[in-house]
């Protein structure tokens, strides 16, 4: 089908920093927030530097996430990656389903974070879907309703908030929309996955759910209340946020750690309007 498609190109950069109370050395660490080619998006200009390590590596996971690892053997005190380059999005208003790397099937079972109990089977039977047609028109439906049961919250819930605590408790963040709404959706035998990216104007990751509907993996982010759109930048996805865990790493040493995050999103000027085939 022609029509008019108009791409975005979105300069961004991610910034992970720690610092020891002591010297540190043998440290090795994953860092799985490099973004990759979808049929949603293209990365381009893609840089990568960790301080102090020689060589870095990238790998991509079992959920066909890419993720850097390396390791730092002298003593160090402070740990510092920076991933940065521009992504071309906007390319297509779906992503390509395939069985790989893991299946709908496996998409389609509970995880112990999203695992429903009483409150969330009774929501999801209150909403009523059985009267709805269609994946996709359920997933946009759970969407929509979700904001009126539930309330961002900054510093309602921590990052091992289950999905049914976080909506007995009516109120968190971007994980817990998602958590909620991909419970909800597999509740329905819909194949959800949880996804984890950058948008303009947050200063931190952003979460979001992609269910598959028509064949397709669409975007639904349910704590903004609207669908996945040009302004998105995917980075992972998974299950649950434990598939999405930023950092892992070990090191030699006894010392206390702080760490801390920073991203940025920003248009850049060119923004082009090419043909779909």
């Amino acid at each position: 089908m022609n029509g008019v498609v108009t791409i975005k190109q979105l300069q961004f950069e991610y910034r992970l920093t720690a610092s020891y109370s002591a010297d540190i050395s043998g440290h090795s660490f994953t860092v799985k927030f490099v973004p990759k080619d979808t049929s949603r998006q293209k990365i381009t200009s893609l840089n990568i530097a960790v301080k102090d390590c020689e060589k870095v590596y990238v790998t991509t996971d079992n959920f066909g996430n890419q993720k850097l690892y390396g390791k730092i053997s002298q003593p160090h005190r402070t740990f510092d990656v920076r991933i940065s380059g521009i992504a071309s999005t906007g390319l297509d208003i779906f992503e390509e389903y395939t069985d790989e790397p893991f299946s709908a099937v496996l998409l389609k079972a509970q995880t112990p974070l999203t695992m429903p109990g009483v409150k969330l089977s009774q929501y999801h039977r209150s909403l009523h879907l059985e009267q709805i047609d269609g994946e996709y028109e359920k997933a946009l439906y759970i969407m929509r309703s979700l904001p009126k049961a539930f309330a961002y919250c900054r510093g309602a819930t921590d990052i091992h908030e289950t999905a049914e605590n976080a909506f007995a408790i009516g109120a968190g963040v971007c994980q817990d929309y998602a958590h909620i709404m991909t419970s909800l959706l597999r509740m329905e035998g819909i194949p959800a996955r949880y996804v984890v990216g950058m948008i303009p104007g947050e200063g931190v990751s952003h979460a979001w759910v992609e269910a598959l509907c028509r064949g397709y993996w669409y975007g639904f982010d349910p704590a903004n209340n609207q669908l996945v759109d040009d302004g998105y930048i995917k980075v992972s996805c998974g299950r649950d946020s434990e598939d999405c865990s930023v950092i892992r790493g070990s090191f030699y040493g006894c010392a206390e750690q702080k760490q801390a995050e920073w991203i940025t999103v920003n248009e850049l000027d060119e923004i082009r309007s090419q043909q779909k085939e």
